[in-house]
């Protein structure tokens, strides 16, 4: 159940009490540190040790030594951006009434509280052990890709076409008229500062896609608005994945962006962001392939021409992104700017590879 205010909205503010609440466990001491500082657009993540009362349960249950504890981002613009489009919101409620029953790897939700007022949130979570040496910005191997397509087909032909999701107002569509504003605003107001991070990257045609670009977006989201509809977490690219030492398993986290949408959302962004260029070129196909497999074993049939379809309409969502973080997260940042320039050029080329450029 996700609680309301007070709470602690900064991570010097936490206590042990807040902390007990939410684990169901006397803690008596924590320490905290910061992690994934230059990752995180929307939220501020820590990993707390803990420390209890006694030496555990009489019944033998277990108890955490250390969870992971999530705030929304100090920044009055990330926090306006979480307002309208109800980011912080969304992942709570996922977490709360929908993922505990969905067959796919997600940490474990201890407990959260919301004020719809701010956008400022307090998560608490499990901490899973996972290979900390997974970047974007490298790219990861296909084999761990593999493992997520089987994890986001599970997610999506479990939702698909829900009528409980349908009832959720709080998700919303790709299609819905504040995030389709949202979206417009930040291809307009984005996209020279992206340019700015790529500068003589862009190739004239490139850079004149810019003008284009917002009625062009608008166009496409509402056209996949018209695509099956199911669970999608929307922003499915490394950084939000967690995996097993030896890459087998993928665990799923930083739900903020989670909608009723096309699954093409998911598949599009997965295999640009998280592949580079030359892995995507090479194994696109088979993935693309891979997933329509597993929908099917699921009892969901889509033909491979439905599956491609939506993955190209999908492309202009993944360019927007890029524009998002120029006004979402603080561009001094330099994996921030990093990002930046890897997302916009691995969308470019997406696009360019499969004609949806022009």
């Amino acid at each position: 159940m996700i609680k309301s205010p007070p709470f602690p909205v900064r991570i010097d503010e936490l206590d042990c009490g807040i902390l007990s609440e939410a684990i169901g466990a006397d803690v008596v001491a924590f320490t905290h540190q910061r992690i994934g500082a230059d990752r995180g657009m929307l939220g501020e993540i820590f990993l707390v040790d803990l420390d209890y009362a006694d030496h555990g349960p009489a019944d033998g249950s277990e108890r955490p030594d250390t969870v992971v504890v999530k705030l929304a981002a100090d920044r009055e613009e990330s926090l306006a951006v979480a307002r309208r489009a109800r980011t912080n919101e969304r992942e709570l409620r996922c977490y709360d009434e929908l993922l505990s029953t969905t067959p796919v790897r997600v940490p474990q939700f201890y407990g959260a509280w919301f004020d719809a007022d701010t956008a400022r949130f307090l998560l608490v979570q499990e901490s899973i052990d996972a290979d900390t040496s997974v970047d974007q910005i490298e790219g990861i191997g296909v084999d761990r890709v593999r493992a997520v397509v089987d994890e986001v087909a599970a997610l999506h032909a479990f939702w698909w076409d829900s009528d409980e999701l349908r009832s959720k107002e709080w998700l919303i569509r790709p299609d819905n008229p504040g995030r389709m504003q949202n979206m417009a605003g930040f291809a307009t107001n984005g996209w020279e500062p992206m340019c700015a991070v790529l500068a003589d990257e862009l190739t004239a045609d490139e850079r004149q896609l810019g003008g284009e670009f917002p009625a062009r977006l608008d166009a496409a989201l509402r056209e996949i608005g018209r695509h099956p509809q199911t669970l999608v977490h929307s922003d499915l690219r490394a950084d939000n994945l967690l995996f097993s030492r030896d890459g087998s398993r993928a665990t799923i986290i930083d739900w903020q962006g989670a909608s009723v949408g096309p699954p093409a959302f998911d598949l599009a962004y997965l295999l640009t962001q998280s592949l580079t260029v030359e892995d995507r070129r090479q194994h696109e196909q088979d993935l693309l392939e891979r997933y329509r497999q597993q929908l099917s074993m699921r009892g969901v049939e889509l033909s491979m021409e439905e599956v491609l379809v939506g993955y190209s309409e999908s492309m202009l969502y993944c360019l927007s992104i890029a524009c998002a973080l120029q006004i979402i997260s603080d561009p001094r940042e330099p994996r921030v700017r990093d990002l930046t320039r890897v997302i916009a050029r691995r969308s470019i080329d997406a696009l360019r590879d499969l004609d949806q450029l022009w």
